[in-house]
């Protein structure tokens, strides 16, 4: 079987939407919801969110941003984790090129207090 661009994100879709669901999402990656504050409070908390194979990521995040972490450093470090593998295709060291043979870099991260991204 060869991996496509479709089976690739297929897989992704299906690895959020079984997550908005419930399947296997790691208890303590899951933000609860707090009462509202007063009228136009919408914040309900942390959410980090990522495909099937970013589960580490998300517990590692999630943690930090609980820890005091900012962010954006916390979303790096977790991110980390799945690029330095090396048994992971999908992105980073471990990676395939695209269909044209072409390692590319699709990745981006904003910090949204500052506006800051890279």
């Amino acid at each position: 079987m060869s991996i496509t661009r479709r089976s690739v994100l297929s897989g992704g879709v299906l690895g959020v939407a079984g997550a908005a669901v419930g399947l296997g999402w790691p208890r303590e990656a899951v933000a609860k919801p707090r009462a509202s504050r007063g009228p136009g409070d919408e914040h309900r908390g942390p959410v980090v969110v990522a495909s099937a194979n970013g589960l580490g990521a998300v517990e590692r995040a999630f943690g930090m941003i609980g820890g005091g972490a900012d962010p954006a450093d916390a979303v790096v470090a977790g991110v980390a984790l799945v690029e330095d593998d090396a048994d992971d295709i999908s992105v980073g060291y471990g990676g395939l090129p695209n269909e044209d043979g072409v390692i590319q870099l699709d990745a981006s991260v904003m910090h949204g207090p500052t506006h800051k991204s890279g």
